[in-house]
């Protein structure tokens, strides 16, 4: 079996000044995440790991570096070109991917063919084919996948990562369906995008309820599709909500894995969950 270390951010005076809480967050989600594995922590600017870490190739093991500089919350010029340059030091012997994609717009499918992105103007313009294909072209050969399947875009989604959605739980999508307007219910995969992932892969389909934090749209509060599965455990985010024993039971129906709950009340405020603070590679 595979194991895999993870990677975290690790808490230093300036990511506490931004993420007031990080650190007594870091000291009890660190000694869980090592009863199953090697953790290593770097001191970084910024703690969702996730969306700046070197991409991995599912065939060769090597690193590919995509071109980190998001358009959302408080991340200035300054603040990404500090990331960047504190990455390419951590690891620099990562290839350069030339792509300008975040890691938590990418999600893989379990037998590591196909990878699933959200479509959005920030990777690449709809109306420009050529722009398009040398995209997908550039993302295969980061993770050595088959095929992108790119996924619309939502309405009003103004940070787009993809690990905000759906996740796969062995060979299960877990879809995070989110509570709107009057108590309709609206998905990621609804119509033509539900269409397209089941002519690609007939997976199973589990709904997850992930309510939507008011008009907070940066914080993850109740987004628990935003879990992480390992090797060995499934670590899935609680967010002090009514609705935290219901879906951790949904998720432990479809693994044999331990579960791990993770209390993210507090630092999901500031965008983010288990997924988003955590980068898992392959030795």
């Amino acid at each position: 079996m595979k194991n895999e270390v993870i990677y975290v951010a690790k808490p230093t005076w300036y990511t506490e000044q931004v993420y007031p809480g990080h650190a007594k967050f870091y000291e009890k989600f660190v000694a869980q995440l090592k009863q199953y594995h090697e953790v290593r922590a770097l001191e970084l600017p910024d703690i969702w790991v996730r969306d700046f870490l070197p991409v991995q190739n599912v065939q060769t093991g090597e690193l590919y570096q995509p071109f980190f500089d998001p358009r959302y919350a408080n991340y200035t010029p300054k603040f990404t070109a500090a990331i960047r340059q504190q990455v390419r030091g951590a690891f620099s012997h990562a290839k350069p991917c030339d792509v300008r994609i975040d890691g938590g717009n990418i999600v893989l499918t379990p037998d590591k063919e196909y990878a699933f992105c959200l479509e959005k103007q920030r990777i690449f313009h709809k109306s420009d084919g050529a722009q398009k294909a040398h995209v997908e072209q550039e993302l295969k050969r980061a993770l050595g996948v088959q095929n992108i399947l790119w996924i619309p875009q939502q309405k009003g989604d103004k940070i787009g990562h993809i690990d905000g959605y759906i996740q796969f739980l062995g060979d299960v999508l877990i879809e995070g369906a989110s509570s709107i307007l009057y108590g309709d219910i609206e998905t990621l995969l609804d119509g033509k995008s539900a269409n397209l992932v089941a002519r690609s892969h007939p997976f199973t389909t589990v709904p997850l309820l992930c309510p939507v934090a008011g008009n907070d749209w940066l914080s993850a509060k109740g987004l628990y599709v935003n879990f992480l599965e390992t090797s060995r455990a499934v670590f899935v985010p609680q967010f002090n909500l009514l609705q935290d024993d219901e879906n951790a039971t949904v998720i432990q129906n479809h693994t044999r894995k331990p579960l791990v709950k993770v209390d993210c009340s507090k630092i999901a405020h500031y965008g983010g969950a288990v997924h988003c603070l955590t980068r898992e590679y392959y030795e």
